[in-house]
């Protein structure tokens, strides 16, 4: 796991001591500088325009200047080019999959570290060198045509800094990093709120004292524009961590990504869940070390704590498969944990750039291959290519050994947040997609047969209301009331034999017995697990993915 300085990508999450020495050093340097700086998402209108028909065509230019005898004319000359390529947003300087890092100062050395280089300013093979007779640093690298990835300047072996000649910038949980994208990246649309797109309503932090943590913790609530507590349907719920990142628009823009794919139909409603792992008596206090790393009582505090309150005050898909939990890095390691521990709670499990499970949870993929886990869970997993780690790849190759039904998608990215927020969609559209799960298939074993009218049977007759019924009980179209509209669905979407003898069915009230009709004949679809098995992944940007969907 890389790690930047304070004002570069949270790589607070390093898995070593050397790690995390070098990020302590690096807060001291910078920290006063980031706090000064606007907190603004990536700039999604970056164009980078070509100077020069070809890479070597730009490095002969250089090579002109370096020969030029007269100091002034030199000089003129590298100015007039170094205003070129800054119009042309090209330093770095990218073209094809070749780039140039490129810093003009008095330096005694210059390093780029980044993504690429464990953020490890005295890697080897990363250090620029001057041209000559001028005061122009280069560093020449190749990397795939759509990569993108976060990096910075050192100068001098000690002084951290931003690119001053690249407007590119993403945020971390420390602050900026310089971004640098290949010719060829897409950026995700999705995470630009779109103006026509109605928003839904994230709540303040809401305070909690946890009996199983033993301390307080903060978490804040996403409802979809349009939602009631007395008359939504149930609505699947995503818990996540390192919520108060994932929920800022210029880290995770997770908030943004709801608003516009709900508006444009691509997701249903739902509601999420940002949980905050900072102190909140003291912010500078992150405790997601401790509490993302297996940590039994912090899944006490979600499933016997969190979940319960939630479901009581919203109108919930109160199911494992109306629930997911989503994170990153360690707490991506912290959902695959969530899924094979309580499976009966999580169903819905987003672990993007886990951390190494082989350093700091060796026996958890065991659980996936020694657990019945594989039709209790749907997992998506994520990863980038390019100094990521390994996690997502062996997660991913794990539960493909072991026969589990999962997504797993791969940019040229690093450990960032440019990365993580690039696929939200992909993880949402997955796991959610636009269909409702609230659907007959009440116990959640992929058909619709005599089982699930056995649980109708003897729930019928629960009341709506905010705390009425659940999917489990019955409830299959989402009113909290377990009735014979229950019922008409389950006789759509029954895919058993005949269904045994019944006591008498209520009637419908006068009020809804005009909509049964039209009702049942909108009903055309199973419930989303049984009919994405076996079926397309619908959604994403199925171009940025480097890995197809595992079957």
């Amino acid at each position: 796991m890389n790690h930047p300085p304070a004002t570069s990508q949270k790589r607070g999450r390093s898995n070593s001591a050397v790690g995390r020495a070098r990020l302590a050093v690096a807060v001291t340097i910078v920290l006063a500088a980031s706090r000064a700086l606007a907190q603004q998402p990536p700039d999604p209108h970056f164009e980078r325009q070509q100077v020069f028909e070809s890479y070597q065509r730009f490095k002969d230019r250089l090579a002109e200047i370096s020969s030029v005898s007269d100091a002034d004319q030199r000089r003129a000359q590298l100015d007039a080019l170094w205003a070129a390529l800054k119009a042309a947003g090209q330093v770095p300087y990218a073209q094809g999959g070749q780039v140039a890092f490129l810093y003009r100062g008095a330096a005694a050395s210059v390093s780029f570290p980044g993504d690429f280089n464990g953020w490890n300013p005295g890697a080897a093979g990363w250090s620029a060198a001057r041209l000559p007779d001028t005061d122009l640093w280069i560093l020449e690298k190749s990397f795939p045509v759509d990569a993108r990835l976060d990096y910075k300047i050192v100068a001098g072996g000690s002084t951290w800094l931003l690119d001053p000649a690249n407007p590119l910038q993403m945020w971390s949980g420390f602050g900026p990093n310089s971004e640098l994208r290949m010719p060829e990246y897409q950026y995700p649309s999705e995470t630009v709120r779109q103006a026509d797109a109605p928003r839904g309503t994230l709540g303040s932090n809401v305070r909690t004292t946890s009996a199983s943590l033993g301390y307080d913790v903060n978490y804040r609530v996403y409802t979809p524009q349009g939602y009631s507590p007395a008359t939504s349907q149930n609505l699947p719920v995503v818990y996540v961590t390192d919520g108060h990142e994932y929920a800022a628009d210029h880290m995770g823009s997770m908030v943004v990504v709801l608003d516009n794919l709900i508006a444009a139909g691509d997701l249903q409603p739902v509601i999420a869940v940002f949980i905050d792992p900072r102190d909140p008596g003291n912010p500078a206090n992150n405790r997601r070390a401790s509490q993302y790393v297996q940590n039994p009582k912090f899944l006490a505090f979600v499933a016997q704590e969190l979940v319960p309150a939630i479901d009581g005050h919203y109108r919930t898909l109160a199911s494992p498969g109306g629930r997911a939990i989503l994170g990153t890095s360690l707490g991506g390691l912290n959902s695959a944990y969530f899924g094979a521990q309580r499976p009966d709670v999580f169903g819905n499990i987003a672990v993007q750039s886990p951390a190494s499970f082989a350093q700091l949870a060796p026996g958890l993929l065991n659980l996936y291959a020694t657990e019945p886990l594989q039709q209790k869970l749907d997992l998506f997993v994520s990863a980038g290519t390019i100094g990521d780690g390994n996690g997502g790849t062996s997660f991913a190759a794990a539960l493909q050994q072991n026969g589990y039904e999962y997504q797993f998608r791969q940019t040229h990215e690093g450990h960032s947040w440019g990365q993580w927020r690039g696929l939200l969609d992909d993880a949402l559209l997955y796991l959610i997609g636009p269909t409702p799960l609230a659907g007959a298939d009440f116990n959640e074993d992929g058909a619709v047969d005599a089982a699930d009218l056995v649980q109708w049977q003897a729930h019928v007759g629960n009341p709506s209301g905010t705390a009425g019924a659940s999917h489990a009980q019955g409830d299959a179209n989402g009113d909290r009331a377990v009735d014979g509209l229950d019922f008409l669905l389950w006789q759509r979407q029954q895919t058993a034999a005949p269904a045994p003898a019944t006591n008498p069915l209520p009637e419908p009230s006068s009020a809804r017995h005009g909509m049964t009709a039209l009702l049942a004949s909108l009903i055309r679809r199973p419930c989303r697990r049984y009919a994405r098995r076996g079926g397309p992944f619908l959604g994403g940007r199925l171009g940025r993915s480097v890995v197809p969907r595992s079957l």
